[in-house]
């Protein structure tokens, strides 16, 4: 097959083309010639807008408007514009003007909107620019601003952007106002939230919004002076509609894909901003989609998905990203292509696994021979047996148990061929799954009792008492499965046991023994595993159909956030079993919300399986509207104490102690101890930031003592981190430093102790700061771990530079850098190198401390070290950093600095924020 691309040299190629894609060959380009019927179509085109400008004033004006808007306007908006009727209006559009104007479907309500109206191509857009003049064309679009003001402050009451309100208004209008360069008004209306909610209405998803911000933003940081109330402004609302998409469950968009909404499913996918999530949620999209016939378009999801995966720094991360879009590419039947993104994978290990999902998705899909090909290609044994007994199920399930034996068979022979005793043992388990499935129990039975791994010797048993069951032997079943819990009680390592136990007992629910199953789960000591085994019966027995008994089972999990996974777990069984009623019942009692949005999700998916559209389309609506009114306590802490933070080195001490009290309310109500320290010192700092160091202490030390009640040694090390720091802010530099050295993680420890060091310098004991900077850096020299010692080393720089030494922190400096640059891991080596940025800035080197700022790839990353690097430079060089921070990262970032350079914005923002805030809290509650 050839494809042919047919296009313009200018504008070029987008950015988003892969660097490999043929398309940047130039050995494939071919100039074409002009075209006698183009220049033709070009002649009467421009010929017959020549007359349009002579022409009747409604010709006149609907020329103007539509060049104006650059585009977009529907039949009733221009009616609505010129105050002409609408047959007056289509008759020149239609006819008189053929040639010059086209139509195209409204992009958002394809099929029940109106047609939108646009100029032919884009030299007659540019020629009817020239020939209108920049008067008439400014006057036109004033007349669009004011029709746009009437919508967003419309009369006798109506809320702004109300429900009639033009497509073109909440879409191209944006785009005319960034052509023309008219950064204010696009400011208004990229931070209106009403605007934003009324195309979430219309479009299903933010990314038009979220497009819109970013657009702004790159205007804003244009000009020679970025305004930088505004970019926080633009900045905090990202973060807003943002928050409002992280809770969306990422099933979602494929179940408005099911039932013929696949425009709705991909905007709500392009609103998600985790990479990971997004291309997970484009993975079922593509499937459904191609479920429905739609082929091209699955494809051109799936490119987009491969697309997004690529931009996962993390290479694990990244891997099985492609892994799942190569498994919905190949269940949407595009198995070459699949194979080909498999092939892109460079970690051989988890190509190779990609390759299973491939194949294992072609398999399902019915082509036998093709997934048996793919696994024939796969070198790792391991691998290669889990394809190639994926096949084998696959085949049995279709009926051909001989030839599901003969696949069995090789993998069984492969499968010795793996030197590693415990890969090897997992492998013949999988072998002996196939076999059962294939109804060759004897040889399944033979290839368990062969395994000398107790624990896998169990998995196998397991696996076989389910295949044994499904083939309706139930008595040989509960006594294989009664000789895997004989086995399993032999175990001696208590993980193992429990994991091991969790396995039989789902064995013994296969095995329709309900009543052995339970009591074997209450013998599980460990409460994870436990509740893991209770989930996975409850799930079987659903499977049963008994899903009153499923429910019972589920509700005895004692953990609550389990219990509720359970539940939801048995409301999709039930409604995909046709029980809805009961599926619903159980799915509206989980009383957190994003387990609810979860389940109700998966019963929208189920309950569209069955042919009930207009129930599944309500279902799905509720799942969505309950995650997005999700609220984060700990970001809203967190945001409380960062502006209070900053309001406070503003000079506003009496509105900062308003916000950190705010904020120390939020924390008092978190349970996980973890999030509640950190969120006390957060408020503590910002207390301590106001001047009230009695009160930051006092909370500090509430901070502390529950930071002491932490089990695990990491976190518990950066929360005494944290109240280390605010201690000392506050003024009580000993308890800061008893603190500090309390702390058993050496990086935590010599951050914290460089912390101090800073608190002290700034107080003016350059002596004492020099002496406790030593006591880090010697900390720091012990740490192995090059990322961690990289960022302890940053944090010593800071406190060197701050009692003086720059020359010492400027060597310091560079040894970070050096250090975080021999880090393998993408995004550990970026954490490090933010932290080398901000510690050359510290140090006095800002060129190269920018200069690292420019390679980091992670936004957030970027933003701190441009921050950082803000923070000494001093205007107007600092207000560009600053914008950029605003742009990349979270708007609380560049925060603290701005306050210093420009104290009076943070209190502009610290306003608009506290207002937008309270809106979307009243929203959402």
């Amino acid at each position: 097959m050839r494809v042919i691309v047919a296009g313009r040299p200018n504008p070029p190629i987008p950015d988003d083309v892969p660097d490999w894609h043929p398309l940047y060959d130039p050995g494939i380009i071919r100039l074409l010639g002009d075209s006698a019927h183009a220049r033709d179509l070009q002649r009467l085109g421009q010929s017959e807008l020549k007359r349009l400008l002579k022409g009747s004033p409604i010709e006149q004006d609907l020329l103007g408007l539509l060049t104006a808007a650059r585009g977009g306007l529907s039949g009733p908006d221009l009616r609505e514009l010129t105050d002409a009727e609408l047959v007056t209006v289509e008759e020149v559009l239609h006819t008189v003007a053929g040639r010059t104007f086209t139509r195209r479907l409204a992009a958002w309500s394809p099929d029940d909107g109106p047609q939108v109206y646009l100029l032919g191509h884009e030299e007659l857009h540019n020629a009817a620019c020239h020939y209108l003049g920049r008067a008439r064309l400014a006057r036109y679009r004033n007349q669009l601003h004011t029709w746009a003001d009437g919508y967003r402050s419309p009369a006798h009451g109506q809320p702004p952007w109300p429900p009639h309100t033009p497509e073109y208004l909440l879409a191209g209008y944006s785009r005319m106002l960034a052509a023309a360069d008219d950064t204010n008004r696009l400011a208004a209306l990229a931070i209106d939230a009403a605007r934003h909610d009324r195309m979430l209405d219309l479009s299903g998803g933010d990314a038009a919004a979220l497009t819109e911000i970013k657009t702004c933003q790159d205007l804003v940081l244009a000009s020679p002076q970025p305004d930088l109330y505004v970019m926080a402004i633009l900045s905090h609302h990202r973060g807003q509609l943002e928050s409002r998409n992280a809770n969306i469950p990422a099933e979602l968009p494929a179940v408005w894909a099911t039932f013929g909404q696949p425009n709705r499913a991909e905007a709500l996918t392009h609103a998600l901003t985790n990479p990971d999530h997004q291309v997970r949620a484009l993975a079922g999209v593509v499937e459904a989609v191609a479920a429905a016939g739609d082929l091209e378009r699955a494809r051109e999801l799936a490119a987009v998905a491969a697309q997004n995966a690529r931009t996962i720094t993390n290479p694990f991360e990244q891997a099985q990203a492609l892994a799942r879009v190569v498994e919905a590419v190949a269940a949407a039947g595009d198995t070459e292509r699949a194979e080909q993104i498999a092939r892109t994978i460079t970690n051989p290990s988890k190509q190779a696994e990609a390759l299973v999902g491939a194949a294992s998705a072609v398999a399902a899909a019915g082509d036998h021979e093709r997934a048996e090909q793919i696994a024939r290609t796969i070198t790792n044994p391991s691998k290669q047996t889990w394809a190639l007994t994926g096949a084998a199920r696959a085949v049995a399930a279709a009926g051909d148990l001989e030839r599901a034996r003969e696949l069995a068979t090789y993998a069984a022979q492969i499968a010795r061929t793996i030197t590693d005793p415990d890969q090897q043992a997992c492998a013949l388990a999988g072998v002996a799954r196939a076999m059962a499935e294939a109804r060759d129990l004897e040889r399944a039975e033979q290839i368990t009792r062969a395994l000398t791994y107790p624990f896998n010797q169990v998995q196998a048993l397991a696996g076989l008492v389910e295949a044994v069951a499904a083939a309706g032997d139930l008595e040989r079943a509960r006594e294989l499965a009664t000789y895997a819990a004989q086995i399993a009680r032999t175990i001696t390592d208590p993980d193992q046991q429990a994991c091991a136990l969790a396995g039989v007992a789902r064995a013994m629910a296969e095995a329709r023994d309900l009543e052995r199953a339970e009591q074997i789960t209450h013998t599980i000591t460990d409460p994870f595993q436990q509740a893991w085994a209770l989930a996975r019966v409850a799930r079987v027995v659903a499977a049963a159909g008994d899903h009153e008994r499923a429910e019972q089972v589920a509700r005895t999990i004692t953990d609550p956030f389990q219990q509720a996974w359970a539940l939801a777990d048995v409301a999709r069984v039930a409604a995909a079993a046709g029980d809805h009623q009961r599926a619903e019942q159980i799915a509206r009692t989980l009383t957190h919300p994003s387990q609810q949005a979860q389940a109700l999700a998966g019963m929208a998916g189920a309950v569209a399986a069955a042919g009930d559209f207009e129930r599944a389309r309500e279902l799905a609506t509720d799942a969505e509207q309950i995650a997005r009114s999700i609220i984060d306590s700990v970001q809203q802490a967190q945001a409380l104490a960062g502006v209070a933070g900053a309001v406070a080195e503003a000079g506003d001490h009496e509105r900062a102690r308003e916000l950190a009290t705010a904020a120390e309310q939020i924390a008092r109500a978190l349970t996980h101890p973890s999030q509640q320290a950190q969120a006390l010192a957060g408020a503590a700092g910002a207390v301590a930031e106001a001047g009230d160091h009695e009160r930051a202490r006092e909370l500090a030390t509430d901070a502390e003592q529950i930071a002491r009640t932490i089990t695990d040694p990491s976190q518990q090390a950066w929360v005494l981190a944290d109240v280390a720091r605010v201690v000392a802010a506050a003024g009580d530099h000993e308890r800061a430093e008893q603190i500090a050295r309390t702390i058993a993680h050496p990086s935590q420890q010599a951050q914290a102790l460089a912390g101090v060091a800073g608190a002290v310098a700034a107080a003016g004991d350059f002596e004492r700061a020099r002496e406790l900077a030593t006591d880090a850096e010697q900390i720091a020299r012990t740490i192995t771990d090059p990322d961690h010692q990289a960022q302890a080393l940053a944090g010593v720089v800071e406190a060197v530079a701050a009692a003086g030494d720059l020359e010492r922190a400027q060597k310091l400096a560079t040894e970070a850098d050096q250090i975080a640059r021999t880090i393998t891991a993408p995004n550990r080596q970026e954490w490090a190198l933010a932290g080398a940025a901000r510690a050359m800035a510290a140090a006095g080197d800002h060129e190269r401390a920018e200069q690292i700022a420019r390679t980091l790839t992670h936004p957030d990353q970027q933003a701190q070290a441009l921050a950082g690097v803000a923070k000494v430079v001093g205007l107007p060089r600092a207000g560009h950093l600053l914008g950029e921070a605003f742009a990349l990262g979270s708007w609380l970032t560049p925060l603290p600095v701005l306050a210093k350079i420009q104290p009076q914005e943070v209190i502009r923002i610290a306003d608009a924020v506290s207002a937008d805030s309270l809106r979307v809290m009243s929203n959402r509650s």
